[in-house]
């Protein structure tokens, strides 16, 4: 059996990662000097080193790819940024776990799984007072902040197509908030005061977002972006704790059937990423387009 090619596989210029990546850079850089985030500069570097190490070791042993661990690096940020714990070791394991399942969990050859939601559901789930997400107040509650994240995440929505997700999330989450206000579920500060908040931000342009872990058509994102907002808002009437990040865990766990029935009528879903591949074995050779390198 021929030994596949060495390759080297770098996100391209017009790679929607970079982006994201460089928004959440800044967003981390702000958040340590001025927006008020209680975060250890350590504990977000052990999150960010375990993981990119671990996609980069898994890429090399099973498809023999150097990588440049993009998506890693975007996965594990959001970890160190979300989770809350005094012990250092639980963002380096919330890491591993989010890595792991993009190569363990798998329906064909994608995985189903958002890398950081299935990484922080673990955490809290079985790290029981030792792991939490970090409170939505940070920045110090400041409506103006928030606003200028909100208008600043559509921006981007729009950029990278997920406009029509995140509108249905946003539009299914404010209808549940009001009937749960109708219901008696506290008032409208209760139930709207999430939206101002880092976590809920980051939960809303960060995760649901990931391309590889929504459905590929746009009426199937909207039904995506609806189903969620419906589940939270269940959970939330039931005073669940951290019910956006169970209903998102809940609903990745049947993507692979949004992607048979797309598959049905004849959709193929293609690659997000763009990425540039140098195959090192019998001359260099560089790839532009979707899905060249099998990327993970």
């Amino acid at each position: 059996m021929p030994t596949k090619p060495l390759q080297v596989v770098a996100p391209g210029l017009r790679d929607p990662r970079l982006m994201l990546a460089v928004a959440l850079s800044l967003w981390t850089v702000l958040g340590q000097t001025f927006l008020y985030f209680n975060r250890d500069p350590g504990q977000i570097a052990v999150a960010v080193g375990a993981g990119c190490a671990l996609d980069m070791l898994l890429a090399f042993a099973l498809h023999r790819q150097i990588l440049v661990p993009i998506s890693a690096y975007i996965t594990t940020l959001s970890i160190g940024i979300l989770i809350a714990s005094s012990d250092w070791r639980v963002f380096a394991i919330a890491s591993l776990w989010s890595i792991a399942s993009k190569y363990l969990l798998r329906a064909g050859d994608r995985h189903y799984f958002n890398p950081s939601n299935f990484g922080i559901v673990a955490a809290v789930t079985l790290m029981h007072g030792t792991a939490t997400v970090a409170p939505g107040s940070q920045w110090g509650g400041d409506y103006r902040v928030a606003a200028l994240i909100m208008a600043l995440g559509l921006a981007m929505m729009k950029r990278v197509q997920r406009l029509d997700l995140v509108l249905a999330w946003l539009g299914g989450y404010t209808v549940m908030s009001l009937l749960r206000v109708a219901l008696g579920q506290g008032g409208l500060v209760f139930a709207l005061g999430p939206l101002t908040g880092a976590e809920f931000a980051l939960f809303t342009f960060s995760m649901i977002p990931d391309p590889k872990t929504n459905p590929p058509t746009r009426g199937a994102r909207i039904v995506w972006g609806l189903l969620i907002a419906a589940l939270d808002g269940v959970l939330r009437f039931l005073e669940v704790r951290y019910s956006m990040f169970y209903a998102l865990f809940a609903l990745c766990a049947v993507l692979p059937l949004f992607r048979q029935l797309a598959l049905a009528r004849g959709i193929r879903e293609a690659d997000p990423w763009r990425t540039v591949v140098l195959v090192l074995r019998g001359g260099p050779e560089a790839a532009v387009g979707a899905g060249e390198g099998r990327a993970p």
